[in-house]
């Protein structure tokens, strides 16, 4: 490991134009950030850089502080694809050809039914000093140098062929080269609360966490995933240690967590009306349809869901749900009064135990001085009545969706668990 650092690093650079004009999300580095962080080797750094042999040889240049580098992209048969040559000239070698890759080229178009063009025959020129990697997904070559004790790996940009040669050609052979040490990772989902107010919470216990792990707050829509992570030499050590800080901070802010890792809230709800044996709709207004898509994401959620009406005109409000004109005429289609009759309307119509609503002004026109933009009025009938909150949001139309959505299933738990709703 590099200049007696503890742990093994990684870099990883993304080649290729399509990623830094934004037409190509760089899916890439996050999935091999997650699969080498998971694996005990740390990522200090990702970037992404052109199909320009002048920026793909500052990329390679500055890795002094790293034990690998991965590559991915600029491998294919095109004249914009200059990686290998470019690997030549930083490895002070020639391009030859090598018969397993060529083999590989000729099986894929075998496979495929295509003939082969010299174009694709040039696939299997590697740089000499490499060893060649077997890509049983493509015809780009995957490459392994090794240079001033650090690993470089060159890999195909296409997501599938990349992830594909990675998890069956490439990872065991970095964990056999390197010792790594054990990391884990635990991540608790709140919602109802803000990010500062977490933090303030939950100072006196962080402050006391071992050195050996940190805490990352993470907000997205009215959540915050709380990250708790650490490496340790001592693996059981490790793993003993998170889950009891894990237990320590659920007692600290029990009302707020309703799971973890990669659990979803409307998971959690699904999971809970199962258990209860009872049934839910949705009546949406503002938010479209998004709470059912939450909901139908989940497997199994026809056990307990029902269904919804979006009742975006108002004439729909009426006719479907019951909402009183009167009422629309005086408080408006934004009001409590109307999102509780939605709740109730479509609870009836459709038989459930529960119902859900929301009304709103999503943005990004409309709005008034005692009805702002970003409002939306969110309701839950239950068997024991109907509560209804105001809450604004802001003025980003999809942010406000998406936090109506998830205030509104929070609502819901919070009934289920019979708990006084405060958020």
């Amino acid at each position: 490991m590099k200049k007696q650092d503890k742990y093994v690093k990684a870099k990883i650079i993304s080649i290729g134009d399509e990623l830094l004009i934004g037409q190509v999300v760089n899916t890439n580095a996050s999935w091999l950030g997650h699969i080498l962080t998971v694996n005990g080797i740390e990522v200090i750094s990702i970037i992404a850089v052109g199909d320009g042999e002048d920026d793909i040889m500052k990329a390679l240049e500055s890795n002094s502080d790293v034990d690998i580098v991965l590559m991915t992209g600029g491998l294919g048969p095109t004249a914009d694809d200059i990686t290998k040559p470019t690997l030549c000239k930083f490895f002070n070698t020639e391009l030859i050809q090598n018969e397993d890759a060529l083999n590989n080229v000729r099986e894929i178009f075998k496979l495929r039914g295509y003939p082969m063009s010299e174009r694709n025959v040039q696939q299997s020129f590697i740089p000499k000093s490499c060893t060649y990697i077997p890509n049983r997904f493509g015809t780009a070559p995957c490459m392994w140098f090794e240079k001033n004790a650090t690993v470089y790996v060159s890999m195909p940009g296409v997501p599938f062929e990349m992830k594909s040669v990675f998890e069956t050609e490439i990872l065991h052979r970095l964990l056999s080269r390197f010792k790594v040490t054990p990391y884990i990772s635990k991540v608790v989902m709140t919602v109802g609360v803000g990010e500062s107010f977490l933090a303030d919470r939950l100072k006196d216990w962080e402050e006391k966490l071992p050195d050996f792990l940190s805490l990352a707050y993470l907000p997205q829509y009215g959540m915050v995933r709380l990250r708790l992570e650490g490496r340790h030499e001592d693996k059981e050590l490790l793993h003993s240690t998170v889950d009891k800080e894990i237990e320590k901070l659920c007692a600290i802010i029990p009302d707020n967590i309703f799971g973890f890792d990669d659990m979803s809230i409307a998971e959690v709800v699904i999971e809970m009306l199962k258990k209860e044996n009872k049934t839910v709709s949705t009546a949406e207004s503002c938010t479209g349809g998004a709470i059912a898509r939450m909901i139908t994401g989940i497997p199994g959620c026809s056990a307990v869901y029902r269904g919804s009406v979006v009742s975006y005109a108002t004439d729909v409000k009426e006719s479907v749900l019951s909402v009183e004109h009167q009422d629309i005429v005086k408080f408006s289609v934004v009001s409590k009064e109307v999102v509780e009759q939605m709740a109730k309307g479509v609870k009836e119509l459709l038989h459930t135990d529960y119902a859900l609503a929301t009304t709103g002004i999503a943005g990004p026109d409309g709005g008034t001085e005692t009805t702002p933009l970003g409002t939306v009025w969110i309701a839950v009938a239950t068997p024991d009545g109907i509560i209804s909150q105001r809450h604004n949001f802001g003025k980003e139309r999809d942010n406000n969706i998406q936090r109506a959505c998830i205030v509104a299933l929070e609502m819901l738990r919070q009934c289920l668990r019979k708990k006084e709703i405060i958020l």
